[in-house]
């Protein structure tokens, strides 16, 4: 689903610990992605996110990130993923 050239944007706002440059290439993305979506505590929803596909993540209730995604063709472009509390507060579950 990544292109070979994928670039993943993570905000973590100083909070959250997060890449402190984006990302690029289908095996980093891919491998962070898999260790933050794939983890059995979180949940995921498929929602709208800014008018593009994108994925809630959610633990234990609590809103903990929000993935949004360009996508051309069937392949993941590019990767947006907010992790800063500050700036999930408008989401809940």
């Amino acid at each position: 689903m990544l292109h070979p050239g994928v670039v993943l944007t993570v905000d973590g706002g100083g909070v959250v610990a997060a890449p402190a440059a984006a990302l690029e290439g289908a095996p980093d993305v891919g491998g962070y992605l898999r260790g933050l979506l794939l983890d059995g505590v979180v949940s995921l929803r498929v929602e709208s996110v800014n008018g593009v596909p994108g994925i809630v993540v959610s633990e234990e209730g609590r809103v903990t990130g929000v993935l949004s995604v360009c996508v051309r063709g069937r392949l993941i472009l590019e990767a947006w993923l907010v992790s800063n509390p500050e700036k999930l507060t408008r989401w809940s579950c």
